[in-house]
């Protein structure tokens, strides 16, 4: 009787995941219509109310009766999703194909519904903004880093922007003053205007380890990357020749452009932060000292529009590898 009943209970408990487990019977308006290529990141949309419940199939729901619960979705909020396939189906219905960034081996197809595009935003000084030191770029890095991983992109780049400051072209203000609940991933790209204006290194540090903790504590979700500076050129006072800002101490202070790049790497290191070091590419996108007549518009320190679109590569690189 034992054996019976566990046997009973087994079967009824067995039929109860079926429905859990499996697709529905497919239907006319189920079966798929269409399926394109695209290459977006999407991450869960939150706001969805069928979110919680969600779960990635081995088909779109509904259009093959072998389809499968593979994982649930709820498991990966906040996470990258990399989408490589859309399918439509004949009722209109769009699903995903995505791969987890981080954990690639989680990988099914997603209602649309579910997801929304993930959202970039790059805080920064002119380089950010696109400025050529003639004209400003019709294509800024942001733009292009947005278009190459499939996000949306917001340019706050700010002519003159620095560390240290408390005008709207600055860290703090540009921090204080948008919202990043929405958004998904900001990079941080300020510090060779802050080398220029004789800032205090310390009050580097401080400054952006503080709005990195405000950040982190206000928006958990968050990713942040760090981009130290690019290197740049300044006129020897001695010499009058335009030398290496990197080992070159600027005007009367007594550090280089060097010195303040290892200064923010450590702050971004406090907070196991990926950072990307120009250093570690100056050799390709400034192999020599002359190279700064065709790399930079003003020849020292603004990039060309080939040069952002170069270093919009290199990002984007850096960003995929990257991105949880």
């Amino acid at each position: 009787m034992k054996v019976l009943l566990a046997g009973a209970f087994f079967s009824v408990a067995a039929l109860s995941l079926a429905p859990q487990a499996h697709a529905a019977k497919v239907s006319a308006n189920s079966k798929i219509k269409k399926t394109v290529s695209v290459s977006e990141r999407l991450t869960v949309k939150t706001s969805a109310s069928s979110a919680k419940t969600a779960a990635f199939w081995s088909y779109p729901y509904g259009s093959n009766a072998a389809a499968k619960k593979t994982h649930w979705l709820k498991n990966y909020t906040y996470k990258s999703l990399i989408a490589t396939k859309e399918a439509t189906l004949k009722s209109g219905l769009k699903y995903y194909y995505v791969k987890v960034a981080s954990k690639p081996s989680v990988k099914g197809w997603i209602y649309s519904g579910n997801l929304r595009q993930m959202s970039y935003v790059a805080l920064g000084d002119s380089i950010t903004k696109g400025w050529t030191g003639v004209s400003y770029a019709t294509n800024p890095y942001p733009a292009q880093v947005g278009d190459t991983l499939g996000m949306t992109s917001t340019n706050l780049g700010q002519n003159n922007g620095k560390v240290v400051g408390d005008s709207s072209l600055d860290l703090t203000y540009n921090i204080d003053n948008h919202s990043f609940k929405n958004d998904d991933v900001v990079t941080i790209a300020y510090g060779v205007n802050d080398y220029f204006h004789d800032q205090d290194l310390s009050d580097v540090k401080q400054t952006l380890s503080t709005e990195i903790s405000n950040l982190k504590s206000k928006y958990p979700h968050l990713q942040i990357v760090g981009v130290l500076p690019l290197n740049c050129y300044v006129k020897d006072a001695n010499s009058g020749l335009y030398v290496s800002a990197a080992i070159t101490p600027y005007s009367t202070h007594a550090y280089t452009l060097d010195d303040l790049r290892d200064i923010e790497a450590s702050v971004y290191k406090s907070y196991s932060i990926k950072t990307l070091d120009w250093r570690d590419y100056e050799g390709q996108l400034i192999p020599t000292t002359d190279s700064r007549k065709t790399v930079f518009g003003d020849e020292r320190l603004h990039p060309t529009q080939k040069t952002y679109t170069a270093m919009s590569g290199i990002l984007s690189n850096f960003l995929a590898d990257n991105l949880k």
